[in-house]
């Protein structure tokens, strides 16, 4: 019997893994945690430890490992110190001191037990097993211009390890929101949704779910699982891979086999919204309209190497590529030159090939004292031969950077600012099921094309656990054009063509953290949005939440 092009490609990482020295490293799971991953990202600027956050959620082993690195450093102040010990608290399941290895008795925590230390509502460790428990919570109360919008969130996760080699965590929650809700999302940095269906039009309900299963070799893992992967540095949105899409299947390669170089790879499942009207077929009834409707199938896959040139400075290149229809072999190979099998296959013939990308970046950390600079490039299409020609260019691109700079005038005040650009065009493609998008959402920066961000903030932590943040926004956002502008017009539409609007933002929130992931958040903001033919409208906000957020 002949193998299956998916059967194949198992079959590859398989023999993967056996070919690479098997070594008994900790499983991985993964963290999402904002204040976590910002106090490393200080250091890091800081020069403190050697922070790899290119790609997030980040492995929890990683973060554990730089964290305990920071436990003797004499250069941290007072809040930071606190800081970390409150860090280190939430990760009893990697402490190897908290149980060693030659403990037979489990040890059994939860909240009630020790309210006071216990960061968790359940733990439970052996030496072949650990798992925490959680709930996931959301109460939040908005006005928006004066209309109230109320969200309440409920659900569960759990996270752990089985042996040294298998990691696993799940999280789920389902959300209500009543009153003036945004069901839309697309003209701003909200997570993107799948709204269900109800019977009460006032309500707005819809469910998060995120499930991994992970496999650690040496130097390396396998990630299987649902989640959103982000890919960049930015701070206001990320133009290669964004939290602004749904979560979708996926399944992940990452490999490291010398501190200067680190290969990731990534396949994922992606909802193309667009009706397969020829594999749809009649039900025999005429409930709901008779007709059983499935979707075009679309799949998205890249791949990057990341090389350290010296400390403190990382480059990135990679490409990706969106297609549709039917699973290619060549797409599951890690190694696969993805655009040129595209040409190969399909003889170069744009009606018949897929959506490819390219994309490169950079990082530097602490070589400017206390300061991250970084950039990041997102090439759609573009053609080397007429790059500065006028009338025949088509440079359809998007970049963004930024700076960072840690105790900006004084301890524990971190400035930033960033800039993002998306020309015209980017994230599409006249295959409607190869745009660059998830359930219709941007895989990419949240802003879409045609648009520039400026992002100005300053974050300042005056003691453990509290941070308060001010930021400003100023936005642009032109017109999407027509398929045939895309694709046709000489010389292409210049950037800013058919002005919308343009936007601007200040905010402040403070956020106090009882646990890793339990915050207390308080926000106020006002928009100003001026049409390019109307008045200017004005958006003020306040907003009140509690949050048990994800591991």
């Amino acid at each position: 019997m002949k193998k299956t092009f998916l059967q194949k490609g198992l079959s590859f990482i398989i023999a993967f893994c056996f070919i690479c020295n098997l070594h008994s490293l900790k499983a991985q799971t993964v963290t999402h945690q904002q204040y976590l991953i910002s106090y490393l990202e200080i250091m890091a600027q800081k020069g403190y430890v050697d922070f790899n956050d290119l790609l997030k959620p980040i492995d929890r082993k990683q973060v554990f490992t730089l964290l305990q690195s920071l436990k003797n450093n004499p250069q941290l102040n007072n809040v930071e110190k606190q800081e970390l010990a409150f860090f280190l608290n939430g990760f009893k399941l990697e402490d190897s001191s908290f149980m060693p290895n030659n403990k037979v008795a489990p040890s059994f925590n939860h909240f009630f037990k020790k309210p006071k230390d216990e960061q968790y509502l359940f733990l439970y460790k052996d030496k072949d097993f650990g798992l925490i428990l959680d709930p996931m919570l959301q109460v939040t109360e908005q006005v928006v211009n004066g209309n109230s919008i109320s969200a309440q969130a409920l659900g569960i996760q759990l996270m752990g390890y089985a042996g040294n080699r298998i990691g696993f965590q799940m999280s789920y929650q389902d959300i209500n929101e009543r009153g003036r809700y945004d069901a839309v999302r697309m003209d701003n940095d909200l997570p993107g949704l799948v709204r269900k269906q109800t019977t009460d039009p006032r309500l707005l309900n819809y469910s998060q779910m995120n499930a991994t299963i992970s496999y650690r070799f040496n130097k390396g893992n396998i990630i299987a699982g649902q989640d959103q992967n982000i890919y960049g540095y930015g701070k206001s949105g990320n133009i290669v891979l964004s939290d602004k899409a749904p979560a979708y299947p996926f399944f992940a390669l990452n490999y490291q086999p010398t501190k200067w170089f680190k290969f990731n790879y990534m396949h994922a499942w992606l909802q193309s919204g667009v009706i397969d009207s020829a594999a749809s077929y009649g039900t025999g009834n005429s409930v709901y309209g008779g007709m059983r409707e499935k979707f075009i199938p679309k799949f998205y896959a890249m791949h990057s190497v990341e090389f350290t040139v010296m400390p403190g400075l990382k480059i990135n290149v990679g490409e990706s590529i969106v297609y549709s229809d039917k699973l290619e072999l060549a797409y599951l190979m890690p190694i696969t030159f993805f655009k040129a099998f595209d040409n190969q296959k399909f003889n170069d013939n744009i009606l018949s090939g897929s959506n490819g990308q390219l994309f490169m970046g950079f990082s530097s950390r602490n070589q400017v004292p206390r300061t991250h600079l970084y950039g990041q490039l997102f090439i759609d299409e573009i053609r080397i031969g007429t790059l500065f020609n006028t009338g025949k260019s088509r440079n359809q691109i998007g970049f963004q950077t930024g700076v960072s700079i840690a105790d900006f005038l004084l301890p524990n005040l971190t400035a930033a600012a960033e800039y993002s650009r998306i020309n015209p065009f980017v994230y599409r493609n006249f295959i409607p099921a190869q745009n660059y998008t998830n359930s219709n959402y941007a895989l990419g920066d949240w802003m879409g094309n045609n648009a520039d961000r400026i992002w100005l903030s300053a974050k300042y932590r005056p003691k453990p656990s509290w941070v308060l943040t001010g930021y400003m926004m100023l936005m642009s956002k032109g017109g999407a054009g027509t398929v045939e502008q895309q694709y046709f017009a000489q010389p292409q539409p210049n950037f800013g063509f058919d002005p919308q609007y343009k936007r601007s933002k200040l905010g402040l929130e403070a956020s106090y953290f009882l646990w890793n992931n339990v915050q207390f958040r308080m926000a106020v903001a006002n928009t100003y949005q001026k049409p390019h033919n109307g008045a200017m409208k004005t958006l003020p906000e306040a907003s009140l939440g509690v949050y048990w957020n994800k591991f």
